[in-house]
């Protein structure tokens, strides 16, 4: 019996990280399209196309070497002292292979840079945060987030989120 040997180019795909990388106006659809798909199937709310315009500069992106974006990630920022990640989302074909990691990695340092305090996320997804150094959290420590944005939300009444957050210490 011959044993076929494994293409190279198939292991590369295989074990290659995603890039992670800013934004451009032409990824708008590809994040519209994911935030979508993930607003139909988790706790993702849905995003328009306007909304994401406004706030395009505070993504990145997480994508194949072949230029398809296979994730999305946001900072926002609440204050010098809180942020937080908004719109992870990593096409289910290729979750486990780090691209969230990645970009949430990505977040963190751009955080830190801005001088940020306290990185925080709701999820339904805590261990994931947690692997990366999140600790789970009270939503009631998130006011600036509870009474400007969550009260708003159409899921706020059942809202089945969890609070994570990071201390990434004093600027």
């Amino acid at each position: 019996m011959a044993i076929e040997p494994i293409s190279t180019t198939d292991l590369r795909a295989e074990v290659e990280l995603p890039r992670v990388r800013p934004v451009t106006m032409a990824d708008l659809d590809s994040i519209h399209a994911l935030i979508e798909m993930a607003s139909r199937a988790t706790t993702v709310l849905p995003r328009g196309r306007e909304e994401l315009c406004e706030c395009l500069r505070d993504f990145i992106v997480a994508e194949q070497e072949q230029g398809r974006i296979i994730g999305c990630a946001a900072l926002s920022v609440f204050g010098p002292a809180l942020a937080e990640v908004r719109s992870l989302v990593v096409d289910p074909t290729f979750q486990g292979r780090g691209a969230g990691a990645r970009m949430i990695d990505e977040l963190i340092r751009e955080a830190g840079r801005l001088g940020i305090r306290r990185l925080f996320a709701l999820t339904d997804n805590v261990p994931f945060f947690e692997c990366l150094g999140f600790k789970p959290t009270d939503k009631a420590t998130l006011p600036q987030k509870v009474w400007t944005e969550c009260i708003r939300c159409p899921k706020y009444l059942d809202c089945q989120e969890e609070a994570v957050d990071l201390d990434l210490g004093s600027p």
